[in-house]
């Protein structure tokens, strides 16, 4: 797969971890920017990849994010590419994931064929295979499948399978079962998004009925504990339906981030239809803070 693993590698020339860390509030953008996926995406594969516990640098060990007792699975995580330090960095790891998700059908066949070899594939090989996939099954019954498979790829009888003989064998199977199995969305459908708003500094604010439940005070530390913490305030703002040229001139208007923060929210407070305790902390759990949302208000999991 050495072919299409090498597109891992395609930064642009940034090396991220060289700019940011995960304490930085660009973490997100940066690597969406760099890896030409959406902040939402790159949110969903941080939130994957913090269940490997990486480190400060937003690193984790080869060997513990190889560490699957599925052969194939383990050869196909082994293609990621890692640092001198036999590290894997989350930009390797969005890069990997950003190709099996968008790559066309034909190069996802064939770098999962290379995965398998590196040129042709024997009748001994296919007995590995079989073996491997179905590890409760006998000798005697790993070789009938192994030999049934060869018989059905290999057309011409030569005695093993190259990779356009498996390409143009697994091109016959239904167009839906190819699909199911190589469909690989970075957001799962069933996950619900957040619809998109209308532009967010109208010219008349519409007042909610009952704000009783969100204060001025936990506004303030929402925007305190974000700016403190560095967090990038512009995925809360897409969150809550702003826009970019809203944050520009968010920014613009004020010198200090915890300023802006705090504009932001007092001016999404007032323009908001619905109950808005939940939809903001709903917002801060979706843009990577939801130990902010727990701490401010007092939320226990």
């Amino acid at each position: 797969m050495g072919v299409y693993a090498s597109l891992f590698y395609k930064n642009e020339g940034q090396i991220l971890t060289d700019l940011t860390d995960p304490s930085q509030f660009n973490w997100i953008t940066a690597h969406a920017e760099a890896c030409k996926l959406t902040v939402p995406e790159v949110q969903r594969c941080w939130s994957r990849f913090l269940m490997l516990q990486p480190d400060q640098k937003g690193n984790v060990s080869r060997a513990q994010f190889c560490s699957t007792a599925n052969v194939f699975g383990q050869k196909l995580l082994e293609q990621i590419p890692c640092t001198e330090k036999d590290q894997i960095t989350f930009q390797s790891y969005c890069n990997a994931v950003s190709w099996l998700s968008k790559s066309p059908l034909e190069a996802k066949l064939r770098g999962l064929y290379q995965i398998l070899t590196s040129g042709t594939i024997s009748k001994e090989q296919l007995r590995s295979l079989m073996h491997n996939l179905y590890p409760r099954e006998g000798p005697q019954t790993t070789d009938e499948l192994a030999t049934l498979f060869l018989n059905e790829v290999d057309k011409s009888n030569r005695g093993y399978i190259d990779e356009d003989q498996f390409l143009a064998w697994v091109k016959t199977l239904p167009q839906q079962t190819l699909m199911s199995v190589l469909h690989f969305p970075i957001i799962p459908s069933n996950i619900t998004h957040l619809k998109e708003q209308e532009p967010s500094f109208p010219s008349t604010a519409v007042h909610f009925k009952d704000r009783s439940h969100l204060c001025d005070r936990q506004l303030l530390q929402v925007a305190t504990e974000m700016s403190s913490k560095r967090r990038d305030w512009r995925l809360l703002a897409n969150s809550l339906g702003f826009l970019e040229k809203d944050c520009s001139r968010l920014e613009h208007e004020h010198s200090e981030v915890k300023s802006q923060i705090l504009a932001l929210l007092q001016i999404w407070q007032k323009m908001s239809q619905e109950a808005p305790l939940p939809v903001l902390q709903t917002a801060l759990r979706q843009s990577g803070n939801a130990d902010i949302c727990n701490e401010v208000f007092s939320l226990n999991f």
